[in-house]
């Protein structure tokens, strides 16, 4: 009785598909350091993801659907599919803290012409109970409405640009933060998947 014993040469898959997802893995990490005001970053990773979506249906065409287990380059390629989209959710969300803390800064800003005006406006033409005194408490009086007016903008401008620093602080630092656990998972991964297909 013969045996014939059939392998398949793991270069094919190493070039095609190992390598390529490495690499789309490294891009993705590479893009935490892309400028997050503008939506290149997202949009950048969410290319990285469909490419993956193509390199996941060149590998079903490829691999054997008869196959109990499911082989190991398959969960490589599924565990890099789900890592670029828990890295899209995070990027996500941190576009949302920054955009609303620039919200609120665009609106202080918009409040803070809109008192200055009013103060020149005043200034222009006083009320008819002022015009009836002299010229010097008229003076004083608007002196005091304008300091008035500029204290208020100013305590508003301290409390929405202390809102808009705690938002943008917390961004930077959840980026940070998912940088770091995002590099260990990959080593982690890359260590695991070596250990199991090179005995």
């Amino acid at each position: 009785m013969k045996h014939i014993n059939l392998k398949r040469r793991p270069l094919l898959y190493v070039i095609n598909i190992i390598v390529p997802v490495f690499f789309f893995l490294v891009l993705d990490v590479a893009s935490f350091f892309i400028d997050t005001h503008g939506e290149d970053k997202l949009s950048f990773k969410v290319t990285l993801l469909l490419s993956i979506s193509v390199m996941l249906l060149i590998l079903s065409n490829t691999l054997p659907s008869t196959a109990q287990d499911i082989p190991l380059i398959g969960i490589y390629c599924c565990a890099v599919f789900c890592l670029i989209g828990i890295s899209i959710v995070e990027t996500i969300f941190v576009n949302y803290l920054k955009a609303k803390g620039a919200k609120k800064r665009s609106v202080e800003t918009t409040s803070t012409v809109s008192g200055q005006d009013g103060g020149v406006k005043h200034q222009q033409n006083p009320p008819d109970s002022v015009i009836y005194e002299n010229e010097e408490q008229s003076y004083t009086l608007e002196l005091l409405k304008q300091i008035l007016t500029e204290c208020w903008a100013a305590t508003q401008r301290k409390q929405r640009q202390k809102t808009f620093l705690s938002l943008t602080s917390v961004a930077r630092v959840i980026d940070k933060t998912f940088l770091v656990l995002y590099i260990i998972t990959i080593i982690v991964l890359l260590s695991v998947l070596g250990k199991r297909w090179i005995p």
